[in-house]
């Protein structure tokens, strides 16, 4: 006879793969991250090295990543699985560390409701739209990036269903003008993008011989460190595990299938730009204009804004369709952030009030409000007042603090408690070891460039050892809320909280 202590979720199971498919690759976020890839081209972009960097920085992470992901996933089917799984491991650690994720995640949803408002913005600038000065307004970027975060997850509250499936829609349709962006622009000959850019393609072209970028390996692994916050996020499926359905074939889309497929549509995408508007117009012009802000060179690193400039109405049809490109993630982190709240809630140390799932709706509807008022006053404290610097440098930060104290300390401790023995999957140990190593390594790569030349990849400067220590606070608040629930529980004179993590719960 098992006891329980927790109940199921209420949740449903009614993602199929497909729908699955196209939700990872709308949460994973290659559909932005080429702008960051693009700038940081006049560091390493010599040559051949751009090209392979591409097909590179997301095939690594199938050989160890994608598999240890694949096995979780596809032996939790709960809501916040990869959460369950660890903290199974480790109570106060698995907790923390997914803590961590979570805090980390919202902060996330806001920048990228404000990017997307930007995005708007910028675009309509390229376009020398005299509403662009209003749009791009800090009072009515403010309150535009409101309206979005609200309708986005008031969806979601009045139905799982409704918001799941907007989910799925808005990733199709960011996903579709995203490649149809990459054929367009493969499409067009050189000399009529030149034509259509004019004295900004001439003033970008002229800035390439100020450039000396570095190659070799050591330039290879720079520029592809420039993507890890994107291919290290597997753990979409794992996230709505109680969700999903027909979970075989839905699970190896969900990981295998978002990696090889949306990696395949990266490497269009941006190959695609590098051809189209040449590999010296980004290394030596854009990027570094940007980098140096000189000019227009925000602008001309921004594909959608390069689209924009073009003036064809095709090319500005796409331009604008690139906001969606930041919409699509956030309506999968509106998702991921409420599943997180509700297990943290299930096993007693959050406040259960966030466990309470409609049964109407099967929304999670308090943890959906929760997240609704956090993401508001980040995005207050982002656009209008004077912490908007301190709350930017957390931002920034924030790639590194999900990095490592979620995904490292999660691997590092799923790799000490597999050498243990202590395994809770239904995998060889040696093969676990392996996935862990391999999985490990890569990451470590990326954590290296990224604390060593924080300048360019987190935007902020600081030692490697101020850097880690300001990134560790909220996995450190984590283990300090897991003791206080822990004691809390313990003077209830109920179940105690060691025992809720002693089970696989329920769904």
């Amino acid at each position: 006879m098992n006891i329980f202590v927790r109940e199921s979720t209420g949740l449903v199971r009614e993602v199929g793969p497909f729908r699955l498919l196209l939700m990872s690759m709308g949460y994973n976020g290659f559909l932005t991250i080429p702008f960051v890839y693009l700038a940081g081209l006049y560091l390493y972009g010599a040559g051949s090295i751009a090209y392979a960097a591409l097909v590179v920085s997301w095939l690594m992470f199938i050989p160890g990543g994608a598999l240890l992901w694949y096995y979780i996933t596809r032996q939790y089917p709960r809501t916040a699985g990869d959460y369950v799984y660890f903290s199974r491991l480790s109570p106060p650690i698995g907790f923390a560390a997914w803590f961590n994720f979570t805090v980390g995640e919202m902060l996330y949803d806001a920048v990228l409701v404000y990017f997307a408002i930007a995005q708007l913005g910028t675009v309509m600038q390229a376009l020398n739209n005299p509403l662009a000065s209003v749009v791009l307004n800090p009072r009515n970027e403010f309150i535009l990036a409101v309206i979005l975060i609200t309708v986005l997850i008031m969806v979601n509250v009045v139905s799982a269903r409704a918001g799941l499936t907007m989910f799925a829609v808005m990733s199709l349709a960011a996903l579709a003008t995203f490649i149809a962006s990459a054929i367009y622009v493969l499409s067009l000959p050189r000399g009529i993008i030149e034509g259509s850019l004019g004295i900004e393609y001439l003033k970008a072209a002229n800035e390439a011989n100020k450039v000396s970028v570095t190659g070799g390996l050591y330039g290879l692994f720079g520029m592809v460190a420039f993507t890890t916050a994107v291919w290290a996020y597997m753990n979409y499926p794992v996230t709505i595990g109680g969700e999903i359905r027909r979970d075989r074939l839905t699970v190896l889309l969900g990981i295998i299938g978002v990696l090889v497929l949306g990696g395949l549509f990266f490497t269009l995408f941006v190959a695609a730009f590098l051809k189209g508007f040449g590999l010296r117009f980004y290394v030596g012009g854009a990027s570094y204009m940007s980098a140096y802000g000189l000019d227009n060179g925000y602008i001309l690193v921004n594909p959608g804004a390069d689209l924009a400039l073009m003036h064809t109405p095709i090319a500005i049809a796409l331009a604008y369709s690139s906001v969606l490109w930041y919409i699509a993630p956030v309506a999968g982190v509106i998702v991921q952030i409420s599943r997180y709240l509700l297990a943290f809630s299930m096993d007693r140390v959050l406040p259960m009030a966030l466990s309470y799932v409609s049964l109407r709706t099967h929304s999670p509807i308090m943890a959906h409000l929760v997240d609704l008022v956090v993401t508001i006053a980040l995005i207050y404290i982002l656009i209008l007042t004077p912490l908007s610097s301190a709350l930017l440098y957390a931002i920034d930060l924030d790639a590194l603090v999900l990095l490592v104290f979620t995904f490292v300390v999660s691997i590092l401790l799923a790799l000490v408690m597999h050498v243990r023995g202590i395994i809770k999957l239904e995998a060889s140990k040696r093969l676990l070891i392996t996935l862990d190593l391999v999985y490990l390594m890569v990451l470590s790569i990326f954590v290296y460039y990224w604390l060593t030349q924080s300048q360019y990849y987190l935007l902020i400067t600081g030692s490697p050892l101020q850097l880690l220590a300001e990134s560790s606070i909220i996995f450190i608040v984590g283990l300090v809320v897991f003791a206080a629930a822990s004691y809390i529980r313990s003077k209830e004179g109920g179940i105690p909280l060691s025992l809720t993590y002693a089970e696989i719960p329920p769904e």
